[in-house]
């Protein structure tokens, strides 16, 4: 299978984690150079934090800046638009979407990840809800995660198709309401695919300590059993996107790494 390798990029979910020097990082380096160390190891980066603070266009210009033009960025979206959504919806995205335009004209936005919570239900109103929300960003290149099973229907993935935008293939734990890419052949369609590897930590799943959830190091045939999935999507999709999300203990990027030498 001839596959671009260039099409494929490889990276985690966010970068800036102490605990990961002398693990990825060099022990001496300043976390002010995190990111500038990053770009020399990876293609892309997913941006978490915008999903806690409302991005600005000077904070989003940094990471560019920084990074020297040589990564691309998939950024996720405030909780204002996944977790907390009100009436206001349409006043933070319209926030967000003034900070994320200068990153979309220097062609280094690859992607917005829209993460909707095991809470957005497969509701006449929530796809009404989604289907405006994913209008509303029209002209950039989307993505949407869902964290409940009643999502994964073939009605769903022709309504994303329709609207441009992608769905999220991710690896979790095998629990009851979520979505699993081992069980579930989640399509691969539309411009990006867009994998995301949370990790398969079933007993800290919904545990309420921050990150327990992704304390998960993938062994060496889970992360070959990817290779064959990602080579599927690059033959439907111009671009893959990987990014894992398993951070404590710099696993993600110790991960990362052994997985882009696989490819």
């Amino acid at each position: 299978m001839n596959i671009d390798k260039s099409s494929i990029l490889i990276g985690t979910s966010g970068y800036d984690y102490p605990e990961w020097k002398g693990v990825f990082y060099p022990q001496d380096l300043k976390r002010a150079d995190f990111l500038s160390y990053y770009a020399t190891q990876f293609n892309a980066l997913e941006l978490n934090n915008t999903f806690y603070n409302m991005p600005t266009q000077e904070r989003l210009l940094s990471f560019y800046e920084r990074t020297q033009g040589q990564v691309q960025f998939s950024i996720k979206v405030n909780r204002l638009l996944t977790h907390e959504i009100t009436q206001l919806w349409q006043t933070a995205a319209d926030e967000f979407i003034k900070a994320v335009a200068p990153l979309a004209q220097k062609n280094v936005l690859s992607t917005l990840l829209f993460q909707l919570p095991q809470s957005f239900h497969y509701t006449d109103e929530n796809r009404l809800y989604l289907a405006a929300l994913i209008q509303k960003f029209e002209g950039f290149p989307l993505v949407i995660e869902f964290r409940h099973n009643e999502w994964v229907r073939p009605s769903v993935f022709d309504g994303l198709q329709k609207l441009n935008a992608g769905l999220v293939y991710c690896d979790m734990p095998q629990l009851k309401y979520l979505p699993d890419g081992k069980t579930i052949q989640s399509p691969f369609f539309g411009e990006n695919a867009y994998i995301r590897l949370h990790g398969r930590n079933e007993n800290s799943w919904y545990a309420n300590e921050g990150s327990a959830r992704y304390t998960y190091d993938y062994s060496e045939s889970e992360l070959q059993s990817f290779v064959p999935v990602i080579q599927s999507a690059a033959v439907v999709c111009k671009k893959v996107y990987v990014f894992f999300n398993n951070h404590p203990n710099g696993s993600g990027a110790k991960n990362a790494q052994r997985l882009k030498q696989m490819l």
